[in-house]
């Protein structure tokens, strides 16, 4: 019988801005919603199947944070606030996060 050791390695970049609290990027957040619980979720059709998943400290602090409420995610914010609300500012803000995450 041959034996695989899997080991899903998960790592995130701290991205909280310590001066504002901000989280700059939405990855953790994201990546928590449609990844992370999907991973684990996909083990329920493999019941026999056993492996690691290894999170890094960066990524358990900002998950515990989004868990707790404790996270300010601007790109959240503004996803979340009706149209007819936003602000010119709020553009502004919009399009700056959305040219750091194309980069990232």
């Amino acid at each position: 019988m041959t034996k695989v050791a899997i080991l899903w390695h998960m790592h995130q970049p701290f991205y909280e801005d310590l001066v504002t609290g901000e989280h700059i990027l939405p990855w953790v957040r994201l990546h928590a919603l449609k990844d992370y619980y999907g991973m684990i979720a996909l083990l329920r059709e493999f019941p026999t199947v056993r492996l690691t998943f290894n999170l890094v400290p960066s990524l358990v602090v900002q998950l515990e944070a989004f868990a707790e409420d404790r996270a300010k995610d601007r790109s959240l914010d503004l996803s979340l606030k009706p149209a007819a609300e936003l602000t010119d500012d709020d553009g502004s803000s919009w399009r700056t996060s959305s040219t750091r995450s194309a980069r990232g």
